[in-house]
């Protein structure tokens, strides 16, 4: 591993927040998440498929994404896009906004999984 990324890695966030319907929630994309995504795609390698979902159906994807990300659901409900886009508009938060801390843990969680060089690259 190189110095600049030895130096990266000692200020890289571990831990991912946003704040959604008046709380500060984390967001970890771990093991139940992968379970998910390799549920709805088939394989844990099809992650094209997700970026394409990302890509050409952002308003339904993140939200999906988001619901299987949170550890704190509390006082949410998760159970379908127009209720998490309710809560992200009533905390004044984009799709960019919330894409952007779920492609962090999602890097994170990727980093964690495969080795060196296998790094998976993820659209934000």
């Amino acid at each position: 591993m190189d110095e600049q990324n030895l130096e990266f890695d000692k200020v890289a966030p571990s831990e991912f927040f946003i704040e959604l319907a008046g709380r500060k929630r984390q967001i970890k994309f771990g093991n139940l998440a992968l379970a998910k995504v390799e549920k709805k795609y088939g394989s844990i390698e099809n992650f094209d498929k997700l970026q394409d979902d990302i890509e050409k159906k952002p308003m339904e994807t993140i939200p999906w994404l988001l619901g299987i990300c949170l550890k704190d659901k509390e006082g949410l409900n998760i159970s379908n896009a127009d209720e998490m886009l309710e809560a992200m508009d009533d905390s004044d938060l984009s799709i960019k906004e919330v894409m952007e801390v779920i492609a962090a843990a999602m890097q994170n969680s990727f980093s964690n999984l495969l080795g060196e060089g296998e790094k998976k690259t993820i659209a934000k």
